[in-house]
């Protein structure tokens, strides 16, 4: 095999596609049953899709992808997942199968796509409190509404966007908070000048505004979810004013009935693969967190592995489109399927695009930057590690004894259940940084300049990144892990 690609996102479906099409033998897999990623989400298995119009253009791009990808004649493969990565080679498990299959290619491309940023508040753990990307698959791959009175609070394009595309398919939304400023001239005026190649996310941006007003839902700026109340339930949301780094302002309360609470405050790249692959990284909360390096061909620091999507920092789906592009072509040069000035030629007009798009995104940093205050919003009672019911006062009194990541997961098992980590590191990283105090680290409880990357040490990546990775990097039957016919090969020893 030439290209292995992990992931049928945007990112993931545009490189199997291009690199097929230049005749490299291609194998896409991802692990949900449907392929688009979050954005492109296809329905589910059972649904039958008669006219796509009133479905959206987002499933329209994805059917056009995965089309695109198949007539190339790339491989793709659903409900298989890669639980770890060494050199090139992949352990794969595909859902039905009691056994791991490895996987061998000349390059590997991970683009894993990111997850929902986990936010502890008090009351996140309730029924009716749902992420932006779990309400976009109940919605748009099961066509279910997430409830009957939804509340969305969260920051940036998502903000705007999502509750009115809910709106557009059903949902009734009562109330739409921005934990950002409002928009002044200057931000506008900035907005503006970067809008030369971005006239479609102008419309879009434009359009979620009007349908909003058009339906009378209220988007109030400056303003955070501080609580979520109810006794089996969410019965009702508690709000407050923000300042410019997210902090609650005391005396600004508000309640309001509703039985959903939909929390958007933006992504974490997934980089499981990518940090178990041994690649670098530098530090982008604006992106996300932790931002893989790559070059101009979308290539990693590991040999063979290349890496594109929002698994590479956040930047959204016409950004993950180029990037995919570009790793494809990247690696069909490098292995000799086409030459590298057809690939320059090919790629230029892609640069050109992305570099747009970034104008576009730092054009909206003044607005959208992540405050510190995202990180304090829990009380000591309220459950930070949800797997293991780790509350704050728990994770604190530890840290007293213990300030490395490894030995909080240890005593306290946060990060052990069944997520992985996924919905606690993030904040056990931010109480350990802010532990260890500002003049050591760039942290994400601390300012960090909006827009930049900045370099880390190992010992503060590895507390900023959470714990030591381990395969597999998705939960797997202890038997199949165990089977003895899979060569280990090293792929499932600790790091």
């Amino acid at each position: 095999m030439d290209l292995f690609v992990v992931g049928g996102g945007p990112a993931g479906l545009s490189a199997a596609g291009e690199a097929a099409r230049h005749g490299l033998r291609v194998v896409l897999v991802d692990e949900r049953v449907t392929l688009g990623g979050q954005i492109y989400r296809q329905p589910g298995p059972g649904f039958v899709v008669r006219d796509a119009r009133r479905v959206g253009r987002d499933y329209q791009r994805g059917v056009a992808l995965v089309d695109a990808a198949l007539r190339a004649g790339a491989e793709l493969r659903c409900r298989t997942s890669v639980l770890s990565l060494r050199g090139t080679t992949a352990a794969c498990l595909t859902e039905g199968r009691g056994h791991v299959t490895l996987i061998r290619a000349r390059r590997v491309l991970v683009a894993p796509g990111a997850s929902d940023r986990p936010v502890p508040f008090p009351g996140w753990t309730l029924p009716g409190v749902v992420t932006a990307g779990g309400a976009q698959a109940l919605v748009k791959a099961s066509r279910v509404a997430p409830g009957s009175r939804l509340v969305f609070a969260g920051s940036g394009p998502l903000a705007l966007a999502f509750p009115a595309q809910l709106r557009h398919l059903g949902v009734h939304v009562v109330l739409a908070l921005e934990a950002g400023p409002m928009p002044r001239v200057r931000h506008l005026a900035r907005i503006l000048a970067a809008g030369w190649g971005n006239a479609a996310l102008l419309r879009d941006a434009l359009s979620y505004r009007a349908q909003l007003v058009e339906a009378r839902v209220p988007l109030r700026y400056a303003r955070a979810v501080v609580r979520a109340e109810g006794e089996d339930r969410v019965e009702a949301v508690v709000h407050a004013a923000v300042d410019a780094d997210w902090r609650v302002i005391p005396g600004t309360e508000e309640r309001l009935d509703a039985d959903t609470l939909c929390v958007g405050y933006g992504f974490v790249p997934s980089t499981e693969l990518l940090r178990l692959a041994g690649c670098r990284f530098t530090y982008d909360e604006d992106l996300g967190g932790l931002v893989v390096e790559v070059d101009a061909w979308q290539r990693t620091s590991a040999e063979g592995v290349s890496a594109a999507g929002d698994g590479t920092g956040v930047r959204g789906a016409p950004a993950a489109l180029g990037q995919g592009r570009l790793a494809a072509l990247g690696a069909a040069a490098d292995l000799g399927a086409i030459t590298q000035a057809r690939a320059d030629e090919l790629a230029r007009p892609v640069r050109r695009r992305l570099a747009a798009k970034e104008r576009f995104r730092r054009a909206l940093l003044p607005l959208y930057a992540v405050g510190a205050g995202i990180y304090e919003l829990a009380s000591p009672e309220t459950v930070v590690c949800r797997c293991e019911e780790v509350t704050l006062a728990r994770l604190e009194e530890v840290m007293e004894a213990t300030l490395d990541v490894d030995a909080v997961k240890s005593y306290t098992r946060a990060g052990m259940g069944l997520c992985q980590g996924r919905n606690c590191q993030r904040q056990v990283s931010a109480l350990l940084t802010r532990r260890r105090g500002p003049s050591t680290y760039a942290a994400p409880s601390l300012s960090v300049t909006a827009g930049s990357a900045v370099a880390l040490s190992e010992e503060q990546l590895a507390t900023l990144a959470g714990t030591t990775p381990r395969p597999p990097v998705r939960p797997a039957p202890i038997g199949v892990l165990a089977d003895d016919s899979v060569p280990d090969q090293g792929l499932f020893v600790g790091g």
